[in-house]
């Protein structure tokens, strides 16, 4: 019964080993009842072409045919055209250039700010589910007052008095690592340090629900080491939840630093991130109401595209909705 249920419960192994038809099946099942989805397949497909767009825009000038900070001083708050496709500015700047490239900054922070959340709160989780009791109540109060915080303020805290300096790598003056520019690098870690949270709640939640589980007894009564149980076991079992919950705090995180950016703590001109040019677009509004138009259209899209996507997952990966 232990090795069935076990078989059923892991739906792959970290170890490398060959998965099992039933296992495959579960998998194959959740794509399948992903598929059947179109609300969450177009939102995947729209996100899909949106980031393939964004990436050609920043290396080819197939799609963007102008820099996005040239100035045109002669077409200024143009409306849009064959020439300028979203219009200009007030700078006589390529709207299109510009909603391309700052998607493309907010797509990287909100990826790499997620993928800073999921190791602190997979870290986090796991040490307060398998350590001491000492350790889980430590962990677990840091936790609670993380989350006392208004997010936004502390984030806002985090990236003036922190990050806000000259330091090694993270310092705005300091860009250390190739492709990432201090100030991005500053945005992220601000907004990762504040969002890990709710990941380590419910890491820990699944880790200690799992420890009493027939399969894991099983694993520990047959000599497994803690750490062969937790990479083969543990960490595979929580795996779908935890992807819902990456999926549902992309959009999260791309919302914060566009807030960031809109109170004027965003990336410094002449970069620009969908809150940057939101906040541009405010000034002018009764001049041209577009230039607020396209930022905001696209930041909504990126966030109902990843609700979307996450509801598909949830759906599909939820076993009650198994037949």
């Amino acid at each position: 019964m232990a090795t069935e249920q076990q078989t059923i419960a892991q739906p792959f192994d970290f170890a490398g080993h060959q998965l099992s038809s039933k296992q495959r099946g579960l998998w194959n099942q959740a794509f399948v009842r992903l598929s059947r989805n179109r609300l969450a397949v177009a939102s995947g497909t729209l996100l899909l072409l949106l980031v393939v767009v964004a990436l050609l825009a920043a290396n080819f000038d197939v799609v963007q045919r102008h820099e996005p900070s040239a100035q045109q001083y002669t077409n200024i708050n143009g409306k849009p055209s064959g020439e300028y496709w979203l219009g200009t500015d007030p700078l006589g700047r390529d709207m299109w250039a510009r909603v391309l490239d700052a998607t493309l900054l907010s797509l990287k922070v909100g990826l790499g700010a997620e993928a800073v959340v999921l190791f602190l709160g997979i870290a986090v989780g796991l040490l307060a589910a398998l350590g001491t009791r000492w350790t889980d109540g430590a962990l677990m109060w840091f936790t609670d007052l993380a989350y006392a915080f208004p997010d936004l303020l502390m984030i806002i805290l985090l990236r003036q008095v922190l990050f806000g300096r000259d330091w090694p790598i993270v310092g705005t003056g300091s860009p250390q690592i190739p492709g990432m520019p201090g100030y991005l690098l500053v945005t992220i870690l601000a907004i990762s340090f504040v969002s890990w949270v709710t990941i380590a709640r419910l890491v820990r939640g699944q880790m200690l629900s799992l420890k009493q589980q027939d399969f894991i007894l099983a694993a520990r009564a047959t000599g497994a080491t803690e750490w062969r149980i937790v990479r083969a076991h543990m960490l595979p079992n929580s795996l779908s939840t935890v992807i819902v919950a990456v999926t549902f705090g992309i959009p999260t995180l791309i919302f914060a630093e566009a807030s960031l950016a809109f109170v004027g703590l965003g990336v410094p001109a002449p970069a620009a991130s969908l809150g940057t040019l939101i906040n541009d677009g405010y000034d002018n509004l009764l001049a041209n109401n577009l230039l607020v138009i396209w930022p905001a259209i696209i930041v909504a899209s990126l966030m109902l595209c990843f609700t979307f996507l996450g509801d598909g997952l949830r759906d599909a990966l939820d076993p009650r909705t198994r037949k």
